[in-house]
């Protein structure tokens, strides 16, 4: 059974976070599993939708699994530091990934000689959620929609610039894509983060930008940007008057940042299977998923086959793209 609006192996899948520290939970742990603190690493920085649904997933596994979780920050790399630190951790289940479009989608790719294998080095536990990638223009330039920004871009050849959360994300992939597709002639400006990206956008110092719905949503809410399109198959629970990139005549942009549990591969099945039971709990509340809903993200849930296969083709879809447009990191 798969939760939510998203389709596994068809459609394609970056928030205030909560403090450091450990999850601490009354009550007996399991006597098999968990006999000691776990760590779910986020490798991605605080303030993030990576490291927020870290936090709300450890907070609540916790609870069902009448242990302590403690929540972690090991970033670098493009989330290379922290995917190798679980994937050379002991096959036990105390060492768990939020793993993303980035660690296990264009990594593999774009970083030949990482030092982890997605798919061999992990035992997938359940998908998360996601978050959609928009379009966003600065509202100065009086664009209303896709149509008009391809029709200003022609009027204005060689004077639009996309902003994305540095080379190789699922923004700057989105962004070639479209450019691509649209036939314009618009630069790639890499910048080191989501809000970095679409704050500029908001101060008038770049065009247009490619960045998760939830990096986007409170400049949007607020008039500071124009979002044109979400990159998903449909449209955004919390932008739902944008329409998806198909609705305005380019049904194969469909690319979205998402998230998900691992663990070290090896690990026992029975810790996977219980961890997956855990985490279906606790994305079947509905508190809980209208808090994801609230930061701009979809919930998810998958069981570990479905994830397995799903890391597969993402990791084939996103390595055609970026052979396709030729990107290349320094």
């Amino acid at each position: 059974m798969i939760l939510g609006s998203f389709t596994f192996l068809k459609k394609i899948v970056t928030c205030a976070g909560f403090a450091l520290g450990l999850v601490l939970v009354s009550g007996q742990a399991n006597a098999a599993f968990p006999d000691k603190p776990i760590q779910f690493i986020s490798p991605f920085a605080a303030g993030g939708a990576n490291d927020y649904l870290t936090r709300l997933m450890a907070q609540h596994m916790a609870t069902e699994l009448k242990g302590v979780i403690v929540a972690e920050n090991k970033t670098g790399a493009n989330g290379i530091v922290g995917a190798t630190y679980v994937a050379k951790a002991a096959p036990d289940g105390y060492a768990v990934l939020t793993g993303n479009s980035a660690t296990h989608g264009t990594n593999p790719t774009l970083y030949p000689n990482t030092p982890y294998d997605a798919v061999k080095d992990f035992a997938p536990i359940s998908m998360i959620g996601f978050v959609p990638l928009t379009l966003s223009v600065d509202p100065r330039l009086g664009i209303n929609s896709v149509a008009e920004l391809i029709a200003y871009g022609k009027k204005n050849p060689s004077k639009l610039a996309f902003s994305s959360s540095g080379v190789g994300s699922t923004g700057h992939l989105a962004g070639e894509a479209f450019k691509a597709a649209s036939g314009l002639d618009i630069v790639h400006a890499p910048y080191k983060g989501d809000a970095p990206a679409i704050g500029d956008v908001a101060a008038g110092q770049i065009a247009l930008s490619f960045v998760g719905v939830a990096s986007a949503s409170a400049l949007y809410q607020g008039g500071k940007i124009k979002v044109l399109a979400v990159a998903s198959a449909k449209r955004s629970s919390t932008m739902p008057d944008v329409p998806t990139f198909a609705e305005a005549g380019f049904k194969d942009i469909e690319i979205s940042q998402w998230f998900a549990l691992f663990a070290r591969a090896g690990t026992p099945k029975e810790t996977i299977d219980l961890m997956n039971a855990a985490a279906k709990r606790v994305l079947m509340r509905p508190e809980i998923q209208k808090g994801i809903v609230t930061q701009g993200a979809e919930y998810e849930y998958s069981t570990p086959e479905q994830l397995a296969a799903f890391t597969q083709s993402e990791i084939k879809r996103f390595g055609d793209i970026i052979r396709r447009l030729n990107i290349k990191v320094d």
